[in-house]
């Protein structure tokens, strides 16, 4: 059974161009595994479309947080507006937790997080457990924005705290000055920054485009579908 849950607005702020994150009150006696989603829903909401009021999200807090945080881009949508026009202290139902993404129990098995755009969400929470853990597990990130400025949360992931972590950012669109990669993630960028690519866990999380993108490459690369754990953001 879907537990279901009222609680309320703590913070709501702007993490990137467009982007904005919402922290919500973790209601008592909720846990949950990184990786999982919940639905978001609104009793009364303010505005409607022809969609349903409701929306699956990947949760962006780690399961020590004493919040629930998740990000998105915003939109014209009903739902997008009715977050954007919440309040500090306004409630809103969340369901669940649900989903069964999760990282391998054994800490030896490394770990690639292949991501796009605010597919950063389910990524964000493992890596937080993870420093929470002071796990000694490698994890590689690789993340693509079409720009800087739209890079959700590029400080706090610039800035983990675990021994074996590394970061790579590429920009898909932005010319100018920028210290990182550039372009899609291909082989070649998933090759630098990876030793011993047979070994990983890979991680992809995006559209679906992005999804089916990286899980070509990865099958021409020779990894084995039983390596990939896909979170496809439609």
């Amino acid at each position: 059974m879907i537990e279901q849950y009222t609680t309320k607005l703590l913070q709501k702020n702007t993490v990137a161009q467009n982007t904005y994150q919402i922290l919500l009150e973790k209601p008592e006696n909720f846990s949950f595994n990184s990786g999982q989603f919940m639905m978001l829903d609104f009793a009364n909401p303010k505005y409607r479309d022809d969609r349903p009021t409701f929306r699956a999200m990947s949760i962006a807090s780690a399961p020590h947080e004493d919040f629930l945080m998740f990000v998105m881009r915003g939109s014209e949508s009903a739902f997008k507006k009715n977050i954007a026009n919440m309040k500090e202290g306004d409630e809103i139902i969340v369901k669940g937790p649900m989903g069964h993404v999760a990282l391998p129990e054994d800490d030896n098995v490394p770990i690639v997080f292949l991501v796009a755009g605010v597919g950063i969400t389910p990524a964000r929470s493992m890596i937080k457990y993870e420093e929470y853990k002071s796990s000694n597990r490698s994890i590689t990130l690789i993340y693509a924005s079409r720009t800087k400025d739209s890079i959700a949360l590029y400080d706090e992931l610039k800035n983990v705290s675990l021994n074996n972590y590394k970061v790579v950012f590429t920009l898909t669109r932005e010319e100018g000055e920028w210290d990182g990669k550039r372009g899609r993630i291909d082989e070649q960028m998933i090759k630098e920054a990876v030793d011993e690519i047979q070994k990983p866990m890979y991680y992809i999380v995006g559209t679906g485009k992005f999804v089916d993108s990286m899980k070509e490459i990865l099958q021409k690369m020779g990894i084995d579908s039983s390596r990939m754990q896909f979170d496809n953001f439609g």
